[in-house]
């Protein structure tokens, strides 16, 4: 697929390394952004880029990749979805109005919603089966529309939004260990967790988020499903054998330190002798997030649009309430 890339943020980075990694995925003819010195960045990366819409939009592409920031991001795809444009948007929508959010529906494109496709929760969700009767989510890690994302696939909630719901804001502090740009070392930084409850007719999800879980080395993304036979945890499952008695079987995976320069490239997960997840791209050195954004991209190239823009919009209505 040929993207035009709108964006040299962070948010964009994912896009280009996926680009230089799985160039038959993903062919970046073109990136556009306000900064000339930005554009003089990325074109020393190799990539051609320019401060004219007009010029980045004239080159070959399928698609318009969105990775900029929320500033004026509404503005942008609906001048795109004028144009005709595909977009392909990784950034939030949970700044958007109510009117906003239903025009977004009716937008060409995917939203980049990857998480239930990283290893972790990839794994999670295909362990499902394992366990019957699931009534309770507890997760802990995520941003809004993200953690949303995942508690209305595991609880097959669709777009329903919640019959009850409370919460608690609670302030503290912790050792600071680390920030947007790395590890860090020493001091203690101010930080909100915020606690919520939220009710769906029989289903409880639980989400529990600190305002610095991103940018601690002290915390890790944890989940908790739990099922009449069973629970799921990100460690493993939690259940009884044939004969009654309780057993654990640890998630395990796989990683490969021969790719070269001691680096860990992922293979495959197992739970027990069940394989619940295989990479697709070993053995290049993805992260979890770029596996799961290069596999919604690769099946976005062969015509299966694994996230529409609606099911965005049903993440950011119940993340708003996160």
């Amino acid at each position: 697929m040929k993207a035009v890339l709108f964006g040299t943020g962070w948010r964009a980075r994912f896009f280009l390394r996926i680009a230089k990694a799985l160039p038959s995925i993903l062919e970046i003819t073109a990136v556009y952004t306000h900064s000339k010195e930005r554009a003089k960045e990325i074109e020393m990366e190799g990539f051609f880029s320019s401060c004219d819409i007009n010029t980045a939009l004239s080159m070959e592409h399928d698609a318009v990749i969105v990775a900029s920031g929320k500033n004026d991001y509404f503005h942008t795809v609906q001048s795109l979805n004028e144009r005709g444009e595909c977009i392909i948007s990784e950034t939030s929508l949970l700044s958007l109005s109510d009117e906003e959010l239903e025009e977004l529906c009716t937008y060409k494109g995917m939203v980049m919603e990857q998480y239930q496709y990283t290893p972790q929760f990839a794994s999670l969700l295909n362990s499902i089966p394992f366990i019957d009767g699931i009534d309770q989510l507890y997760l802990s890690g995520l941003h809004n529309h993200h953690s949303a994302s995942i508690a209305r696939k595991v609880l097959s909630l669709g777009c329903r939004m919640p019959d009850e719901a409370c919460s608690m804001d609670f302030p503290s502090k912790m050792m600071k260990t680390g920030g947007r740009g790395g590890m860090v070392s020493g001091g203690i930084e101010e930080y909100e967790r915020k606690v919520r409850l939220l009710r769906f007719g029989t289903s409880l999800f639980i989400h529990d988020f600190s305002s610095n879980q991103y940018h601690s080395y002290l915390y890790g993304k944890s989940f908790e499903v739990r099922g009449t036979s069973g629970i799921i945890t990100e460690c493993g499952l939690s259940t009884v054998d044939d004969s009654g008695y309780p057993v654990f079987i640890p998630f395990v995976f796989h990683r490969d330190s021969s790719t070269g320069n001691g680096s860990l490239a992922l293979s495959h997960v197992t739970l027990g002798d069940k394989t619940v997840f295989i990479n697709p791209y070993y053995p290049e050195n993805l992260n979890d997030d770029e596996i799961a954004m290069a596999w919604m991209l690769d099946r976005f190239g062969k015509g299966d649009v694994l996230y529409p823009f609606r099911e965005g919009v049903a993440d950011a209505r119940l993340g708003k309430l996160l």
